[in-house]
């Protein structure tokens, strides 16, 4: 029978420990995924209120992920705090997420990320288990039980053909790491198909087809590894307008058709999705 793994069998929890109390923390925000785009989840973390957080040594820091997990974001060791007059003033950039209370209550943990642990970072899953509070102190609860350790460059599970709906960046790392995901080279180099890119920014459709070797999958890298565009000519005009026009784009499937579907018949099936959508007159298609 195999043991359960636990967090501490893979993060040297028990030696940090000896300097100082281990804090588990577990963010959770309903624009987290927006802060951590930005590139905000450490400024968002050093702003605190609980005392717990006064007497800590090392937060252990993870995003809310789903079914009451947590994504291993990161550890820091708490080399300063700071109060009252020393309080540092939010950034502009963290205002739109969060309103900082009055110096009386509010303190800064200066924090220092340790990068040794970062080959953990986003492949990490544990559940967070009970008690359900967003930290907990290290050896005062249930020990934390570790999900999955997921590939390197790990993006996110396959969820089936008609339920893809990936972003560009997204896209791209999944293209760029095919070992990490199988499962989405299987099935994307194994079927034509009738596919969308949605521009979130402007609500412009482009509708295209594929028909090469190697599928929907080779398709779609020519969007990620090469400038965006796909050779497609509006899309080209969008670049001369704005050179990271593709990161609003959000690319899915219309229609799955058979790999050995022919070039006339891919085409055909092309043409009546941009007459149902209107890609052409209201879209981003030009023929």
């Amino acid at each position: 029978m195999n043991e359960k793994l636990v967090l501490q069998d893979l993060l040297p929890l028990d030696e940090l420990k000896k300097h100082g109390n281990v804090l588990l923390v577990r963010h959770y925000h309903e624009k987290l995924s927006e802060m951590n785009e930005k590139n905000l989840i450490e400024e968002y973390q050093s702003y605190q209120t609980k005392k717990a957080f006064l007497n800590c040594k090392y937060l252990v820091c993870f995003l809310s992920g789903e079914r009451n997990t947590g994504v291993f974001y990161g550890i820091y060791e708490v080399v300063e705090i700071k109060e009252k007059d020393k309080l540092p003033k939010p950034s502009a950039g963290i205002k739109e997420f969060w309103e900082m209370q009055g110096p009386e209550e509010c303190f800064f943990l200066e924090l220092q990320r340790i990068n040794k642990f970062d080959k953990y970072k986003n492949r990490l899953i544990i559940d967070w288990m009970v008690p359900r509070g967003w930290y907990n102190t290290f050896g005062e609860v249930i020990d934390k039980l570790v999900n999955k350790v997921l590939p390197n460059n790990f993006v996110k599970d396959f969820p089936g053909l008609m339920n893809i709906m990936v972003d560009f960046a997204e896209l791209k790392k999944i293209i760029k790491n095919p070992d990490s995901h199988s499962h989405w080279y299987d099935s994307l180099t194994r079927l034509q198909a009738i596919y969308l890119i949605f521009d979130k920014n402007s609500g412009y459709q482009y509708i295209g087809t594929t028909y090469g070797e190697k599928g929907l999958w080779q398709r779609w890298e020519t969007y990620v590894s090469g400038d965006g565009t796909g050779g497609n000519k509006n899309l080209v005009a969008l670049k001369e307008k704005n050179h990271e026009f593709y990161k609003s784009f959000q690319f899915s499937i219309l229609e799955v058709l058979s790999k050995t579907s022919g070039k006339e018949y891919c085409i055909q099936k092309e043409t009546i999705w941009k007459k149902k959508l209107g890609s052409r007159a209201y879209g981003l298609n030009c023929n």
